[in-house]
């Protein structure tokens, strides 16, 4: 199985036992409010989905582990175009006991790095809220530049809001981790 190991976080492919928590996570108030997703997440859908991701070529899915075993959220990459040399990246710290280490700095930057290595991918980019300070911090860590806002593009919670287009170029990247190892 493969696990990309860091300073301080593994990421390891979603398993099924992994989806309770995903659900979890993804409808909790406090996380929703820095995801871009409307939907209500349901367990046996995300069963579902997850089956159907084990042939899906465009998207791969990791848990995100400590090093003594905790999950504590769940990252990857989806519209994966080798052609173009392209991906969306998102992360979520779900477990909230780990909100504020910065780990979703190292996360990012440990699967970028992997994707440009491995994957061999040019570009990597995501949708964030205009309102989330946060990951502003982290995305200009690692290099994204905004690209620009979507005005009005999505529906959450029942209201629109306003997105940033970011995105990273291999040669714009720069690491926040020390060590980096595939196993």
């Amino acid at each position: 199985m493969l696990r990309i190991i860091s300073d301080n976080i593994i990421l390891r492919p979603l398993q099924k036992a992994d989806l309770e928590n995903r659900v979890r996570w993804f409808n909790d108030p406090q996380v929703r409010q820095t995801l871009v997703v409307s939907e209500h997440f349901e367990l046996e859908k995300t069963v579902r989905w997850f089956e159907r991701l084990q042939s899906d070529q465009s998207r791969t899915e990791f848990a995100i582990e400590t090093p003594d075993g905790v999950v504590i959220g769940v990252t990857g990459l989806l519209g994966i175009e080798k052609e173009h040399g392209l991906a969306e990246c998102y992360c979520v710290i779900g477990n909230k006991d780990y909100w504020g280490r910065k780990l979703g700095t190292g996360v990012h930057s440990v699967l970028i790095q992997w994707a440009f290595e491995k994957l061999g991918l040019y570009k990597i980019r995501a949708d964030i809220r205009t309102n989330n300070s946060a990951i502003f911090r982290v995305v200009e860590k690692l290099g994204f530049k905004i690209e620009g806002t979507l005005r009005q593009e999505k529906v959450v919670d029942g209201r629109k809001i306003d997105l940033y287009r970011i995105g990273l170029l291999r040669d714009e990247f720069t690491p926040t981790h020390k060590t980096f190892k595939i196993e």
